[in-house]
């Protein structure tokens, strides 16, 4: 089943894809991920109010949608699904720096789906509410509102990517594909942005180079193999803009199912809309309704009823708003500005780069620009000045940003917007980390050097300049209402997408992508190896990511001590609770929880209200209680008064286990 549920998902993805006779693999590839997205969506909102969001409810409607699926298929005359030319593929491997490109790409998406796939998570927000609201949809069999959550998070955000991991967690009866959403979205993000590279009249080479670049920046990497939700909210936007490039009216209907979609994923994907309605402009009137269209379709399919549900229990379709209106400002010229500089100070990202490291590419870049120039006078001396500076650059990129940064830090304080972190000091990025990292030194280059160099040509493509303007629109707009803090570098993943089909502008030529990728290269493999959360080298004692058991993960995260502490209380925890058991929990905000349903999700747990706690857990037949040792630490004194038998589970939790005989579950949902 763990094979069967997402196969048949995906079957039915193909033959819609097929059925639509999309021009070319790449818009049939897209049509077929949102098709994918939208049905998963569809089918556990559907199934909630009925509580079958389990295995055979699930196989049930898949099975359903595969025979409609083919019944149209069939009706449209059986069309094929568009597969790549044999012709594009042999070039691809006749140029030795794509094929270089290539092959870096397919390690990292190797490395990322075996970690993935192995790896238990132990990333902060995965931990407190990612997987934790869709661990308790899985629970109750529903997509519903989780009474008593100790964040709002759980209830309020936009689901679309829990729900993707619920469809995952009833395929396989654990946690095991947690993180696949994020690598399926990193995957549509890569084939969006080459297609939109090749629309933009970019040769296939350079589009393939540019693509597999985006796969090598820092955050992209590390989010891969997480439960949040940044890649699948940023695989979205790009959709939209490739199929929007296109021709084709379905195309443009598509592009607002991706927008609608978007919506339900994560709400700052709005802030890209601006860049958006200017690829969508020239098509005029009739291409705003085609929007409207699929914009209404992608909201009705997934991205409307979270919205819904706010409403209902709160009164207001965005929720009460924690973890968003405790990080928003007063719009202001100044706070804008401030934002602003922050994040593209944030963006001078060395990741784990050492300084050796950095003059070492240094030095290479100055020996190859001086060769290239050398060999190639003869052409003339202007045109051999620009190609050896244009190989040196990405060479020197690393070592200009460590040298750039203190400039910039200097610079924004002397005019009164300075980029200094009120936490973590002047913070240039110099760690793997996938809450805070940025893109690594070729992310800058990149993502400065492609707009640039789209803004200084003399007749630039309209749609050049829109994805030229990407990221500064959304830094803008983002910083109108969100104050900054360090985690919002993650949020900045949808506008490098978005601008990446410009990457191959900086790649067309084979000597400075070769420069390029020496660099990229380097920099992913330190991202994905050292790692803070899931390192696979560079402790003590050799711990891969893939024989981490989900203490032992929780141990490797990089949140010390908490993650020690937690650990030791989760092996804890697991020796005396039984297999299955009915757990209720009194917990802090930002709390991990996610943990408490077992490795196979097998215990049931149920949040108490902390005030009635005690009488809660006494009316609800629970056996086991957990409660925090922070906030709400005065609660386990309440249950020891009421007789209760009290311990400490490694000082992180207190678990409470209720005298005399208690049958320990509730009665049947």
């Amino acid at each position: 089943m763990i094979v069967l549920l997402p196969a048949l998902a995906v079957a039915v993805a193909a033959v819609v894809a097929a059925s639509l006779r999309l021009r070319g693999v790449v818009s049939a590839l897209l049509a077929g991920y949102l098709v994918l997205v939208a049905n998963i969506a569809l089918v556990t909102w559907a199934l909630s109010p009925f509580h079958v969001v389990t295995r055979a409810g699930l196989l049930v409607a898949e099975l359903v949608l595969l025979a409609v699926a083919v019944g149209v298929w069939w009706r449209r005359g059986r069309p094929l699904f568009p597969l790549p030319s044999i012709t594009g593929l042999r070039g691809l491997a006749g140029d030795p720096v794509t094929a270089a490109f290539v092959l870096v790409l397919v390690a990292v998406l190797v490395y990322e789906l075996v970690v993935a796939l192995t790896a238990a998570p132990n990333n902060w927000d995965s931990l407190t509410y990612h997987l934790s609201r869709a661990a308790d949809w899985n629970q109750h069999h529903s997509i519903e509102w989780i009474a008593n959550a100790p964040t709002q998070r759980m209830n309020e955000f936009q689901p679309l990517a829990e729900q993707e991991i619920l469809f995952g967690f009833a395929a396989a009866g654990s946690g095991m594909l947690y993180a696949l959403p994020q690598f399926v979205a990193q995957l549509a993000i890569l084939v969006a942005v080459y297609g939109a590279s090749r629309r933009l009249g970019f040769e296939r080479l350079a589009s393939v180079r540019g693509a597999a670049l985006l796969a090598t920046f820092g955050s992209f990497a590390l989010q891969s193999t997480t439960a949040q939700n940044d890649l699948v909210a940023a695989s979205f936007p790009i959709v939209a803009a490739c199929l929007l490039l296109g021709s084709l009216p379905l195309e443009t209907v598509l592009a607002g199912a991706a927008l609608g979609l978007g919506v339900g994923a994560k709400l700052t994907t709005v802030l890209v809309w601006p860049v958006l309605a200017w690829l969508a402009l020239p098509g005029g009137r009739a291409a705003a309704r085609r929007l409207a269209v699929g914009g209404g379709i992608g909201l009705l399919a997934g991205g409307l009823w979270s919205y819904v549900l706010n409403l209902v229990h709160t009164g207001h379709v965005l929720g009460h708003g924690q973890g968003r209106t405790d990080q928003t400002v007063s719009p202001s010229v100044v706070t804008d500005a401030h934002t602003f500089a922050r994040l593209v100070y944030r963006l001078l990202d060395l990741g784990l780069l050492s300084d050796r490291k950095i003059w070492v590419f240094a030095a290479l870049g100055i020996v190859a620009g001086f060769v290239v120039w050398v060999t190639r006078r003869g052409a003339g001396s202007r045109p051999a000045a620009v190609s050896g500076i244009a190989v040196a650059v990405p060479l020197l990129v690393p070592a200009l940003v460590l040298g750039i940064a203190p400039v910039v830090a200097w610079f924004t304080k002397l005019i009164g917007i300075p980029v200094h972190d009120p936490i973590y000091g002047f913070s240039l990025n110099r760690a793997a980390a996938d809450d805070s990292s940025a893109f690594g030194a070729m992310g800058a280059y990149a993502l400065i050097a492609a707009p640039i160099a789209v803004l200084v040509r003399r007749r630039s493509d309209r749609r050049l300049l829109g994805l030229a303007l990407a990221l500064p629109v959304y830094l803008v707009l983002l910083g109108l209402y969100a104050g900054y803090n360090i985690w919002l570098t993650r949020f900045l993943v949808v506008p490098a997408a978005l601008a990446a089909p410009l990457f191959a502008i900086l790649l067309r030529g084979r000597l400075t992508a070769a420069a390029v990728l020496v660099v990229a290269a380097t920099t992913v493999f330190y991202t994905l190896a050292y790692n803070n959360s899931k390192p696979a080298l560079g402790r003590g004692e050799i711990v891969r990511p893939w024989n981490l058991d989900q203490a032992t993960a929780l141990e490797e995260s990089p949140a010390e001590p908490t993650g020690r502490n937690a650990a030791g209380a989760l092996v804890e925890y697991d020796r005396i609770v039984p297999t299955a058991a009915c757990v209720g929990a009194v917990l802090d905000p930002d709390e991990w929880s996610y943990p408490l349903w077992g490795p196979s999700l097998r215990h049931r747990l149920y949040f108490l209200p902390s005030l009635t706690a005690v009488a809660t857990a006494v009316s609800e037949n629970l056996r086991y209680v957990i409660v925090s040792t922070g906030a709400n630490a005065p609660i386990a004194d309440l249950f020891t008064a009421a007789g209760w038998h009290r311990r400490s589970l490694n000082g992180y939790w207190t678990l409470v286990t209720a005298p005399g005989n208690v049958s320990g579950c509730p009665g049947p949902e």
